[in-house]
């Protein structure tokens, strides 16, 4: 019985080791000091329901400006500029010029309708559209999982785990899922942090609202049944000692 416990405690043991090779982002990188990695650009950000914007108006006119940046509209909150949430019909209400339909839009071409509205209004006017709530979730195997909101809208794979304290020893790196909704359509990717390739992904980076999961690998459940395993070996050894 102590040399079967012995085997057992062994064979755990040994499942229960980290693979210092699956552990390393990117891990067939060359060796050479420096090497070019492709040109990514930046996603742009589609508009989607629910989205809270803020939006600020320049112009000619200092009295019209200023009204209509401290207006608050429904749903919104007073501050530097007008603050609105996408409704469920993809339009946010704006002083003067009403409702207008932004879903779809990337904040450029919202900028530029916007600015179209306002120009019955303004002289030269001046639109600047920025996303308040820039947020995504990071799940599973990391050190503090939960939701991120983050003001900057230019976020990557490895700064979006950065921000969930990283993967922890046990992760899978080759096995991240990435979960998308893009104005109604869904799609799941799977990306391999240990390969070099990620680099070059298209999916560098995130868009507003992903999930990413990391899936813990075997050695985790190794470690944790070793620990009971000890716990029980030790136990059991106890016994057969006072016996």
């Amino acid at each position: 019985l102590y040399c079967a416990l012995v085997l057992l405690i062994s064979a755990l043991f040994n499942g229960a080791c980290v693979n210092v090779k699956q552990a390393t982002y990117f891990n067939n990188l060359p060796d050479s000091v420096k090497m070019s990695l492709n040109d990514i650009q930046t996603p742009q950000q589609r508009i989607q329901v629910n989205d809270i914007l803020e939006i600020r108006a320049g112009g000619e006119s200092e009295k019209a400006t200023e009204y209509i940046n401290k207006y608050v509209a429904p749903g919104g909150e007073s501050g530097s500029g007008v603050r609105s949430t996408v409704d469920v019909n993809g339009y946010i209400d704006l002083p003067v010029v009403s409702k207008i339909k932004v879903v779809g839009l990337t904040r450029d071409e919202a900028k530029d309708v916007i600015t179209k509205a306002y120009s019955e209004y303004l002289k030269n006017p001046i639109i600047s559209v920025r996303f308040i709530n820039f947020g995504f979730t990071v799940l599973g195997e990391v050190r503090v999982p939960g939701h991120i909101n983050s003001t900057n809208e230019k976020i990557n794979l490895f700064e979006a785990v950065a921000m969930a304290g990283d993967m922890t020893q046990y992760s899978r790196r080759d096995n991240v899922k990435l979960i998308r909704d893009s104005l109604g359509k869904r799609e799941i990717l799977t990306l391999n942090f240990n390969d070099k390739a990620i680099l070059n992904s298209p999916y560098f980076y995130i868009n507003r609202s992903d999930i990413i999961y990391v899936q813990a690998g075997r050695n985790r459940y190794a470690t944790e049944n070793f620990a009971r395993a000890s716990t029980l070996a030790a136990t059991t050894l106890g016994l057969l000692a006072l016996i």
